[in-house]
């Protein structure tokens, strides 16, 4: 978050007023007592560490260096726990300067720290224990206590964070209770350290207070490991998903949704490769479909451009590492990128760029996980391809296109059945014949013929309402299924249909003639049409009544009209 102008100047004012002011304050009253600085210098070092390699659950922190300044504050007093916790803040924020915006971190924890230190300090005077106990019973009431209220303060104070930060997210009620868990675990370690320390010294820290660190750390590994494997996981079950998928835009779709989903990203471009240019063809904003820019990049122009030069995938924490690169619109708040290749028989398909508001969003290891998605995605995108090519070979017809009568007979079935079952209220078929078509051939020639065939067919189909369908019947003849259309909807899209036949010149070319010639001729076509229920329930009867109404209400009645059926 980028805190600005009077807010963050707020948040200064409020900063000096408490902190310098507090920490000045209690200088005055509870000054700093004779230490072991060797002490304070160890804990303060192991609390930076345990800050900067914090346990990784859930892709969340878990922080437990409160158990390095409890001893402190224990032995010590409230005056130099609240000093070097300030330090290990500020050491921990300016280790981490590239993550966000410093100085408001900076005074954010800063200043909520130190409402943590003095409000749990504060319980555990209230308890009777006192600095320097030596009480066990006593001491553990008041350690205990002084966890509690810490533990409470923190989780509000940093949910508060979240709203302030736009990043507010509620936790489950198994992370709550493990948030309570790990911070009241700090009671005995805190308590183990801080009497080895008064009893035998510095061992304390080689017996207790490393061992703990380096324990963390095998954590922290062991669990990016998990990670990695549960990565893998997700992204075979995104495979199985894939290949499940019959068609190419469904497979796109797919992987782009369930991606984006595991990567957390807000958004997703997804490049196609053409001839050494890249196209932006689907464009994702937190699962939804967005407009594709109309842009084209060559190798080296933009981030997807550099992915084609260089060949290798991209890995951005934050927007000042990539802002100056991008060309494609990218959305303002958008900080960290994951940038991969889709390489197949070692040359780039396509390219995908994934973006996040988050800084350090994305890890390493995303990499090779993405890697992987993409050769499943590639294999599926094949296979869908290969069956929507055989598909189109057995359901349509090779001249002109559209389906053929196969597929007709099986979707006029399909509709007529949801219309007999009550999902459709209305079902309407329109036949259509070239009017004086046999002249035509004999007049230009046969492949004068399949033009025209080919130049109706692309006209109906452009002409083809949503949610229907527009199929050769046989010869010169063609069909609409048009769910939802009566036969007044149907009659007027007939007629609208046949006048803009008529007004359409085709092309030809007069293959009779000694030379070839190019020309133009117009048509006009009779067109049949009948409705469901009114005139029947059944899909082949149906068919039938537009053949007839075509044949006895326009080609008898002069062509070059519609007619509808009746009984």
């Amino acid at each position: 978050m980028k805190l600005k102008g009077r807010p963050l100047l707020l948040l200064l004012l409020l900063w000096i007023l408490v902190v310098p002011t507090g920490i000045v304050y209690l200088l005055y009253t509870q000054p700093i007592p004779m230490v072991n600085w060797l002490w304070v210098c160890v804990s303060v070092l192991l609390g930076f560490l345990s800050i900067y390699y914090p346990i990784i659950y859930n892709r969340k922190p878990i922080v437990l260096f409160v158990w390095f300044t409890l001893p402190i504050f224990l032995m010590y007093g409230l005056t130099i726990e609240l000093i070097i916790t300030q330090l290990i803040i500020a050491c921990a924020v300016f280790a981490r300067f590239k993550t966000g915006d410093v100085l408001y971190r900076l005074l954010y924890n800063s200043l909520a720290y130190f409402v943590l230190s003095v409000s749990s300090a504060v319980a555990f005077v209230m308890t009777g224990a006192g600095i320097g106990e030596q009480s066990f019973s006593i001491l553990a009431v008041g350690v205990f206590v002084y966890q509690i209220v810490y533990s409470v303060l923190y989780d509000w104070i940093f949910k508060l964070y979240g709203v302030l930060t736009n990043r507010m997210r509620l936790d489950s009620v198994k992370e709550t209770l493990l948030h309570y868990f790990r911070m009241v675990i700090a009671v005995p370690l805190a308590l183990s350290l801080y009497y080895i320390l008064i009893h035998y010294g510095v061992i304390g820290y080689v017996l207790v207070g490393i061992p703990f660190f380096f324990m963390t750390i095998v954590l922290r590994i062991n669990r990016q490991t998990d990670d990695l494997n549960a990565y893998i996981q997700a992204a075979g079950k995104i495979g199985q998903q894939l290949a499940k998928m019959t068609t190419e835009e469904s497979v796109i779709e797919e992987f782009l949704t369930k991606t984006a989903a595991l990567f957390r990203a807000d958004y997703v471009y997804l490049f196609d490769h053409h001839d050494g240019w890249l196209e932006p063809t689907h464009f994702n904003m937190k699962g939804k479909k967005v407009a594709v820019p109309q842009v084209r990049l060559a190798k080296g122009e933009g981030i997807a451009g550099k992915i084609l030069a260089d060949k290798n995938s991209f890995l951005y924490t934050r927007r000042d590492q990539w802002i100056q690169q991008t060309i494609t619109p990218v959305p303002d708040d958008i900080e960290s990128l994951l940038c991969v290749p889709f390489i197949r028989d070692q040359e780039i398909v396509g390219v995908l760029v994934m973006g996040s508001k988050k800084k350090d969003a994305f890890k390493e290891f995303h990499l090779n996980v993405l890697d992987l998605l993409s050769s499943y995605f590639i294999v599926s995108v094949e296979k869908a391809r290969y069956i929507e090519l055989a598909e189109q070979e057995s359901n349509r017809c090779a001249l002109t296109g559209l389906y053929n009568y196969r597929f007709l007979e099986q979707r006029l079935e399909q509709e007529m059945d949801l219309l007999n079952r009550g999902f459709l209220k209305n079902l309407a078929v329109v036949m259509l014949d070239i009017d004086h078509f046999k002249k035509v051939n004999d007049s230009y020639g046969h492949e004068s013929g399949n033009l025209i065939l080919q130049q109706f067919a692309n006209l109906l189909q452009n002409k083809c309402p949503e949610k229907a369908i527009v199929a050769r019947y046989g010869g010169e003849e063609f069909v609409y299924i048009l769910p939802e259309f009566s036969m007044d909807a149907a009659l007027e899209f007939a007629e609208e249909l046949r006048s803009e036949i008529q007004q359409t010149n085709m092309q030809i070319e007069n293959d009779l003639s000694c030379l070839l010639n190019e020309d133009e001729i117009q048509i006009t076509a009779s067109i049949g049409v009948s409705a469901a229920p009114e005139d029947t329930d059944e899909a082949m009867t149906l068919l039938r009544n537009a053949d007839r109404a075509l044949y006895i209400g326009a080609k008898q009645a002069g062509r070059n009209r519609v007619g509808g059926y009746v009984k």
